[in-house]
């Protein structure tokens, strides 16, 4: 009998493969049709991550990707080898994998075998800490630098991790938790609500973006009247609430929003513009104050000549012309913010100018 390493997850989605088979490496996982496994999740990239089998141990590398690979909650370096063995916990972005070993019976199948079956029970999320996690606040705020053309820093970006000792840091491991559970939105408040007071602790001056989970979108009332305990709660802090495109779907619900973040003076952002299906339609009938240009459209746009720098060009001139501010994420190499400035963006965030970093109270 042969050894057979797997991966198992307790995800339980269409898109999501729960078991893939590691007996022909190597073999790339990843968003796109390309890959050997494909996962069709957002938080992927295209081609994320390798699996490979070297001297005898099967190893894993994080092909450059944006949400990065972890082994027991820790990220690994990109272009790195790293020994994956049974009994490890594997995250691709947020996609949770136990590693694990069985035995192959059948010793005449040599070709690749990638399984995608439903498991005949799936494990069990671990709602007792996420439930600690919510209930003791364990959870923290990092930030990350957004500058404008000349280099000052021009705002902050509000980042959640947890702190349970039990669970990963990252906030795209405890969204997947939280959403098997339907608490999603309480995760978000809780992120939100720690955000603000450790900023206000530190005394930061600056613009503060905040984030939301797409489904506050769908009960605006619930949304504004959460923001407006906010809002009092910390009326000195400059606010821009950030929402993501998937959840701009809703004309009558963003105008909705739009018109009670203005009462609250808190700004509009369209998050991860270009991510997937740009609506033009909403930036006339609910515009925002800024557009955030997906990190697709701004990685490797430093060649002037290329279709992605000629498009990006195009949104921004079209959106600056209706009087919104535009900002590029995931700005990572010299050439593609030099790209950026040319093309006239207003403001810049991404590795190149600061990784996310823990807020120090005064």
């Amino acid at each position: 009998m042969d050894t057979i390493y797997y991966l198992e997850s307790c995800i339980v989605s269409n898109g999501i493969p729960q078991r893939i088979v590691l007996d022909k490496l190597p073999m790339t996982i990843g968003r796109s049709t390309d890959c050997d496994v494909v996962v069709n999740s957002a938080s992927l990239s295209r081609i994320h991550a390798q699996i490979d089998y070297q001297d005898g141990k099967v190893v894993l590398k994080d092909l450059a990707s944006t949400n990065g690979c972890f082994v027991n909650h820790q990220r690994i370096e990109s272009n790195t080898d790293i020994q994956i063995q049974v009994g490890d916990i594997v995250h691709f972005a947020g996609i949770e994998y136990c590693t694990k070993v069985e035995q192959d019976t059948d010793d005449d199948e040599d070709h690749t075998r990638i399984s995608m079956q439903t498991l005949p029970k799936h494990f069990a999320v671990k709602s007792k800490e996420f439930a600690e996690l919510l209930e003791q606040q364990l959870v923290t705020t990092f930030q990350q630098i957004i500058t404008s053309r000349n280099g000052d820093v021009y705002a902050y970006e509000l980042l959640g991790r947890g702190k349970h000792p039990a669970l990963g840091a990252s906030p795209y491991e405890l969204f997947k938790i939280a959403e098997s559970l339907n608490k999603q939105i309480e995760l978000s408040v809780l992120f939100r609500r720690q955000g603000f007071i450790q900023a206000e602790l530190a005394g930061i001056d600056k613009p503060l973006f905040f984030n939301s989970h797409p489904e506050e979108c769908h009960n605006p009332d619930k949304l504004l009247k959460e923001l407006t305990e906010l809002r009092k709660l910390h009326p000195s802090l400059t606010l821009f609430f950030e929402v993501h495109e998937a959840a701009v779907t809703d004309i009558g619900a963003m105008v909705e929003i739009r018109n009670g973040l203005s009462a609250l003076n808190i700004g509009l952002a369209y998050d991860d513009f270009g991510a997937g299906q740009a609506r033009l339609r909403e930036l006339t009938e609910a515009p925002p104050d800024i557009i955030k240009f997906d990190i697709s459209l701004v990685r490797g746009v430093g060649n002037s000549e290329s279709p992605r720098y000629r498009l990006l060009a195009s949104l921004n001139r079209l959106v600056q012309e209706m009087g919104i501010a535009t900002l590029a994420e995931g700005v990572e190499t010299e050439e593609d913010a030099a790209a950026c400035k040319e093309i006239g963006i207003d403001y810049f965030q991404g590795y190149f100018y600061g990784r996310p970093a823990a807020i120090i109270a005064d």
